[in-house]
Order: structure tokens, then sequence, then C-alpha cells
């Protein structure tokens, strides 16, 4: 369904600010009062449950969905109630957005095939460091380039389990800094452009106006400051628990073997799919072929994404081609595994409970949008600024003030379509900047509460299911708040009305200063190589730096055991110990 008809059949604006008290209007008819406020209290409760599902053995996706079944039964209920009235059921498929559950679908498929090639492999060796403060910098650059890219919540559902893979392997004593680091800079990062999240490709739907490039200048400096604010907060709220205990030494067959087999879980791939590995020649001409027929697909892909097309459907369509490219190869090479790649891809590739769980909100937020409570909340609240929100400001302010609150609480993406008719009134020659201001405020909101965002929830639902239940909404609570408004106050400073062109300018400079220092210090063992030579087995992330060598020819940091000993293991993901102990 379109953005323009969605609208259209919402008659957003009008509900209970114009219709009787307790009613709302959907498709011109008014909903009963035990519609509006009905829905209301599902609402709650179900935000509630998913930001602390511990409460409920349902799990996040399990939420969604039941909560969205209730919110259309109770519509139901009022339809058979009081049938005189013809008051409409959910419409349940026009309120599912197809466009970022197909993205998704495609980026999962296309990551299925990069993580074959064994390029997930190379990033963890380039995030593997012996100091835990540096690999932290490093997941904030890689996750934030990552998603500007690739979409933050495929960024997000790749790099969770690479994240957690290199925490067991070092024994960190917590892994809540480092997955916190992965959720908010891909949060960050991905604000810089159009393809980085779903709802900036919305706001380029509506707003023609906007061009890719145009975009990335206007957001690049926002993004280089608010990313190095963000990894500032993580090193210093975290400073006591970002520490390596015990760093693991694999120098057995057995230990190596089970660091493959842990790799291969924590990365998703199915011990089967592993064994089909050997079964199919990878070396070779055959091979170097397909590496290059996955490059190219990659290349089309992103300058598909460039040049205007569709991004659900290039990311689709580049799915495909890796699934048949791939197929070609096994099939020349002669491979007698009898995995197919719709079981190889379509099965073990794509986590349908993450889709589940994007499907479920779009539901229950559409039918809490069609009680007209939160457009009428946006006009109250907005007042006099409603009509040109672009005319000082404070009215800017003031309205990025309401968005980063609603987005947590009804998400980002329902929060574009809501706001869709409200800012089809603005002047023409300011609609762009508030849409920009939209698209960072809107994003960047998401890292306040676990809601904010789907790619908060993808890491705590990959989390999970690997075993590891440390990432939650309280202790994400617990640092994200300060540093969240932070961040979007400072990015609007970059951002008209609220900076002005020579501020922009300079703190421009600035935070391409501050992304180069941060870049070089996190890669300062590569620097000081390129300078000059190094003493052999003093890399930072070889088995001789965790065997007691250290860089530089420093003397090894002694592993803090007595702060460990009272709560051991739990804070690695779960199976971890066990496979170290084979």
């Amino acid at each position: 369904m379109t953005v323009a008809a969605l609208s259209e059949s919402n008659n957003f604006g009008e509900g209970v600010a114009h219709g009787a008290p307790g009613h709302s209007d959907v498709d011109g008819i008014p909903l009963p009062g035990l519609a509006v406020w009905g829905n209301l209290a599902i609402y709650i409760v179900a935000w509630a449950l998913l930001m602390w599902p511990q409460h409920l053995p349902l799990g996040r996706p399990g939420i969604a969905v039941v909560f969205a079944a209730l919110a259309c039964g109770l519509r139901a209920v009022c339809t058979v109630a009081w049938p005189s009235e013809q008051y409409p059921p959910v419409a349940v498929f026009e309120k599912i957005e197809v466009t970022p559950l197909a993205l998704l679908l495609g980026l999962m498929l296309v990551n299925a095939y990069l993580k074959d090639t064994g390029v997930w492999e190379h990033v963890e060796r380039v995030l593997d460091s012996a100091s835990p403060r540096k690999m932290l910098v490093k997941i904030c650059i890689v996750s934030a380039a990552m998603s500007a890219i690739l979409l933050n919540d495929t960024t997000c559902f790749v790099l969770t389990p690479v994240v957690l893979n290199l925490c067991a392997k070092h024994q960190a004593r917590s892994t809540m800094p480092f997955l916190l680091a992965l959720s908010t800079s891909s949060n960050i990062g991905s604000s810089l452009t159009i393809i980085g999240n779903p709802q900036n490709a919305l706001i380029a739907v509506i707003c023609t106006s906007i061009t890719f490039m145009g975009f990335v200048r206007a957001m690049l400096a926002p993004v280089c400051v608010g990313l190095a604010l963000n990894t500032g907060a993580l090193l210093v709220h975290y400073h006591k628990t970002i520490v390596f205990d015990k760093p693991a030494v694999l120098d057995t067959p057995a230990a190596a073997a089970a660091a493959d087999v842990l790799s291969d879980t924590m990365a998703g791939i199915d011990l089967e799919c592993s064994s089909e590995r050997s079964l199919t020649p990878r070396a070779g001409p055959q091979w170097v072929a397909y590496l290059a027929a996955v490059a190219g697909v990659i290349g089309v892909m992103l300058a598909g994404w460039l040049s205007g097309l569709a991004t659900d459907q290039v990311a689709v369509g580049a799915g495909a081609m890796l699934m048949l490219a791939r197929a070609m190869r096994r099939r020349i090479a002669g491979s007698r595994s009898t995995i197919t790649e719709t079981e190889f891809a379509l099965v073990k590739g794509v986590d349908y409970t993450i889709l589940m769980l994007f499907a479920g909100q779009f539901v229950l937020v559409g039918a809490t949008v069609d009680t007209g409570l939160p457009q009428t909340i946006f006009r109250a609240v907005l007042g006099p600024c409603a009509e040109n929100l672009n005319a000082s400001a404070g009215c800017m302010l003031w309205f990025s003030g309401l968005v980063m609150i609603l987005s947590n609480i009804i998400g980002n993406v329902p929060v574009i379509l809501m706001l869709e008719p409200l800012l089809a009134s603005q002047p023409a020659h300011s609609a762009r900047d508030v849409w920009i201001v939209c698209a960072w405020v809107a994003t960047v909101a998401g890292n306040l509460t676990m809601l904010g965002s789907a790619a908060n929830l993808i890491v705590a639902h990959a989390a999970e299911s690997l075993g590891e239940h440390s990432f939650t909404a309280t202790r994400m609570a617990k640092f994200s708040v300060l540093p969240t408004i932070a961040t979007t106050a400072v990015g609007l400073a970059f951002l008209p009305p609220v900076g002005s062109e020579m501020a922009s300018t300079a703190v421009f400079v600035a935070s391409i200063c501050l992304c180069v220092v941060l870049a070089a210090h996190s890669n300062r063992a590569a620097l000081l190589s390129l300078l000059a030579p190094r003493a052999k087995g003093t890399d930072d992330t070889g088995p001789s730096a965790s065997a007691g060598g250290s860089p530089g020819g420093r003397s090894p940091t002694k592993p803090v055991e007595d702060t460990v000993s009272s709560s051991p293991s739990t804070h690695t993901p779960g199976g971890v110990e066990s496979l170290r102990e084979a």
C-alpha cells in the first residue's frame, strides 16, 4: 500500500480532536470509546512486555503478534456488537509495510552468501583486538559504516554473533558495552544515507526533493560528531567493565575444533551446512569466479540504490541472483551435498521471527494510529508551530522533542507515516529541511529505549537466541538517556534552522578531525607497523599477545581474577564455557 493511499484511508488529524469524546474516525466512520481506549490499553501492555519480555515467556516476536491479534479482535468485537454502526475491522494487510520487510528479507539472503564467502570472518579479524577499549571503538566505527550501506537492522543481525564470539574468545567481563556499541552506533551511522534505515527510505519517497548525495551532505557532520560523542560516552560510562579476563588461548586441536563449532553456531550456520563446505571445492578458478559473481551482484545492488531504484526490490533481486550463482557453482563443481539453496538460504539464512516481530508491530501500531490519539497529541502539543515548523529554532526544537518521544512510544516508521499529512501543509521551501531534521531525530531517538529502534530489538533477540540475556531494556536505559539527548541536540546544531551555516561549517571540520583521530587510535598498531618493523609475535590479535606478549614490548596486563570469581562465566554467551571444556 502506498504512503499516499495510507494517509487518505486513515483520515489523519481528524480523530479524537474533531469527533465526539472518546471517538475516532476511520474511513469517515467514528470508532466507539471501547475501540479507542481498549486499543490504547492493549498497546500499553504490549509496549511494557516488549521492553521487559522476561515477565511473560512469549518472546518479543510472540508478544508483537499476540497483541496485534488482540487489537484486531477488539475491533471485530465492536463490529459485531454494533452492527448498525458498520465499524470497519483493522485492515491487517494494509497496516503491514511490505517495503522494510522485503528489504530486510533480501539483505538476509545477501548476508547468507556473504557469510558463505567468508567475508564476516575477515570482519571479525578486523574487529578483534587484545585491548577491549580498542575493540569497542572498532565496533562503533565498523557498525556505523556498514549501517549506512547495508541497513542498520541487517548490520545488527550480522554483527551480533560476531561481537558475542569475540567477547567469548577474550572472556569479556560484560557483553553489554559491546552490544550497546553495536546497536547505538548502527542507529547513528544509518542516518547518513536514505538506504540506512526504513524511515529514511520512506522519507525519501515522501519528499522527492531529497536526493541521495544531498542527504549525505546534510547528514555527514551530525553523524560523525554524534558517533564520536556516543563512542566517548560508552568508554566513560563502562570504563570499569570494558575488561577482558583470562584471554582465551586456542593452542590445542580440541580447543580449536570447539572454537570452529562456536563460530559456526554463533554465525547462524548449521553444522550440516558447515560439512557441505568440505564437499564443494573452495579454491581454484570456479571459486574465484563465484567470488567475482558475488562481488558483482553486490556492486550492482549498491549501484541500483544510488540510482534511485526501489531499495526492497533491488535487495530481493540481489539475493535471488546470489542463490542462482551459488547453485550454478555447485553444479559445475559436482558437489555431492544434497542441501539445496532453498534450505541453505531461505530456511537457514533468514530469521523469520524478526520478520514476524516487524509485522506484528506494524499491525499493532496501525490499529493505534486508527484511534487518532497520536495525531491529536501532535497537533495539541505543537500548537501554532504546526503551521510552519521551520519558522523558528524554537519550533523545530519543540517538534524534535515530540518526535523523539513518540518514536519511542509507537516506533520511528509509524511516526513518519503519521507525520506525512501534518508536514504536507508545510511551506514548500521549508519541507525538505523539516523532513531531514525529522529523519535525524527519529533515527537517533532509537537509542533512547529498547523499543525506539528495531535494531535494538534485533540485537536483543539475536543475543537471546545465542544464550546471552544481558542486553535488557533496563540496563540500556541506565546508559542511553543522556548520550541520546546530547547526540540529538548536537546533530540539530548542524541542521537549519537550528544551526547557522558558519557554525555548521566549523563543527563539520572539527567532526572530520575527530573521526580521523578515532580511526587512527583504533588502528594504531597497523599505523605503527607501516612506519617501523615490528618484532615477530607482537600483533595485538595474535596468539602471542594473549599468551603473554604485548604490542610495543610492554608487559601484559594481569587478568583481574578476584573480581570475576564471584560471578563466574555469567558474563559470557551461553554455551561458551562448555565448548571450551570440550
